[in-house]
């Protein structure tokens, strides 16, 4: 995958993000971006995030919940891909961080990233015999594929994500989350025979 980290610590020097038109000249500056920052480690530099560039007062002490800088990157990681979804992308990377990038990067993505459904296990492959029949949101994928009891919680949720960062699918709305096939919402992107993608 190409590097754009250079460019990104340029881009994410200073808090300017306001709207979701900021957050999408943003990520297409940088082509992807975490949602919140990432710790720190000897093994790799940080990758850059949306939390990094909003412009918004941070959590004081004594505040209760999140904060309003959370809340305004809550809000923009949402909107960004449903006001613009010909242009933003909104999933996972591997070990399950969140991001934004453009269509153009998703591709580049989809070579390196996507896994077929051979390759993951046997919750993830219950959900997408489901998925498959129709857009359906988390809630009901839940119910419908047997993990109705709170322990059956986290496997759920494991099970989601390994279809999310094998790019087999995608989430189309936030309200509540609702997932599709991902060769469904981005077939451009799945069928590189089709147009190509400007960046």
């Amino acid at each position: 995958m190409p590097s754009t980290r250079s460019t990104e610590r340029i881009v994410a020097r200073e808090r300017w993000v306001r709207s979701v038109e900021d957050a999408l000249e943003f990520v297409r500056s940088v082509g992807l971006c975490l949602i919140f920052e990432e710790k720190r480690t000897a093994k790799r530099e940080p990758m850059v995030s949306l939390w990094d560039v909003v412009d918004a007062p941070d959590k004081q002490p004594g505040e209760r919940g999140h904060g309003e800088r959370a809340m305004v990157v809550w809000r923009l990681k949402n909107e960004l891909p449903l006001t613009y979804p010909d242009e933003i992308f909104y999933g996972k990377l591997p070990n399950g961080r969140a991001m934004l990038c453009t269509l153009a990067r998703l591709a580049t993505l989809y070579r390196t990233q996507h896994q077929p459904l051979n390759a993951l296990g046997k919750d993830a492959r219950r959900l997408i015999d489901i998925i498959r029949l129709r857009p359906i949101t988390s809630g009901d994928l839940r119910l419908d594929a047997g993990f109705h009891l709170p322990a059956d919680r986290s496997r759920f949720d494991r099970a989601l994500q390994e279809l999310q960062i094998a790019l087999q699918i995608a989430r189309v709305d936030t309200d509540p989350d609702t997932w599709f096939l991902f060769d469904a919402a981005f077939p451009r992107v799945s069928q590189p025979a089709g147009p190509s993608l400007s960046p």
